[in-house]
């Protein structure tokens, strides 16, 4: 009898580091061959999943020709981007293409075989919805260039990497916060030893950096700064560190941090103007519920709860399961299943 194909997947790729970062990790995960797929989307990803349907139209000619011809049997995506494409890449297949969601789709689960969010996402119970405590991450398949290696080690140990993130919807980076913690730990370094590694993210107000940068350039500790993608390059700065402090805003930064299993501290943030005015009015007519479209602040309460990570004055370590590996778990039994219908794009979505 001939030998059955392995099944063909697409891990589908957008303008974030942290989305893809979970999309790759997955993929990789499987120990399946896979395809990335690299969609650039047009002025059309600002409308909602729902009231797109199941089309290419979101995404620019050049990524309509990479999702041409057969459909996979497996699409890994992350963000509401990604939606309309998974949705139509389903109907194409006649049903037969599975479809994994990272996160929260901002539609319903139904339209998915999986969806996989983390606390702070206002997803639906279902059955095929499985929630972890934090974002997926490719902690297990890291790779540091030599060059990258041999600049970290001039740096005096221990290290403390500071992971600056940067604004979200209801949160903000207060300077005068930032510039605080940055200088706990440049203390902690002229009293112990060591050095300080401080890295902004995509997302970090240029005001912020530059403060930042002021603040290493005012103090006598060796130190680095990085306030863009390097070098050295963000896996070989989580794999030289040897504590880690992290600012509250982002869930994958604070995954990679404590999946290393070293000392972790969380950075607190504030409420912006806009954020303390929905969280006081939403608060009070649904207590106890999620803020659309996440609420980090259950994110937060779950890490506390299972202790994944301390705070800057005492960092804590941890050894979380992998949940890269019981993600991929489910996702091998969905291939073995049965395929059902897809549902039609002319669905409700609600």
């Amino acid at each position: 009898m001939p030998s059955q194909r392995s099944p063909r997947v697409w891990a589908l790729i957008g303008p974030h580091r942290g989305d893809n970062n979970q999309v790759l990790a997955l993929a990789q995960a499987l120990g399946l061959p896979f395809e990335e797929k690299t969609l650039e989307y047009n002025q059309l990803r600002r409308l909602q999943p729902a009231w797109l349907g199941a089309t290419f139209r979101s995404v620019d000619r050049a990524s309509r020709t990479q999702l041409e011809g057969e459909p996979p049997d497996l699409t890994i995506s992350t963000g509401l981007r990604s939606v309309p494409v998974v949705r139509e890449l389903r109907r194409r297949s006649g049903g037969r293409t599975r479809s994994v969601h990272l996160g929260f789709p901002r539609i319903s689960p139904r339209h998915f075989d999986l969806v996989v969010p983390t606390p702070e996402y206002p997803v639906p119970d279902a059955p095929n919805v499985l929630r972890i405590p934090f974002a997926l991450t490719p902690h297990s398949s890291r790779a540091v260039e030599k060059s990258d290696h041999d600049m970290l080690n001039a740096y005096p140990q221990p290290r403390r990497l500071f992971l600056i993130g940067g604004p979200t919807l209801y949160w903000q980076l207060p300077q005068d916060s930032m510039t605080a913690a940055l200088k706990h730990l440049l203390s902690a370094a002229e009293r112990d030893g060591g050095s300080v590694l401080a890295v902004g993210s995509p997302r970090t107000p240029i005001e912020l950096l530059q403060a930042v940068r002021e603040t290493l350039e005012a103090s006598s500790v060796p130190f680095l700064f990085e306030p863009g993608d390097g070098p050295p390059a963000y896996p070989a700065l989580i794999e030289s560190a040897d504590e880690i402090f992290v600012t509250a805003d982002s869930v994958a930064m604070v995954a990679d941090a404590v999946t290393t299993t070293k000392p972790v501290g969380i950075i607190p943030i504030a409420k912006s103007r806009f954020g303390k005015t929905v969280m006081w009015v939403m608060d009070r007519l649904r207590p106890g519920q999620r803020l659309y479209p996440r609420d980090l602040r259950f994110f937060w309460a779950t890490v506390n709860e299972l202790g994944f990570g301390g705070i800057l004055e005492a960092p804590r370590a941890a050894s979380p399961p992998d949940f890269t590996r019981i993600v991929a778990e489910r996702v091998r039994q969905l291939l073995e299943q049965p395929v059902r219908r897809a549902t039609d794009a002319r669905d409700s979505d609600r």
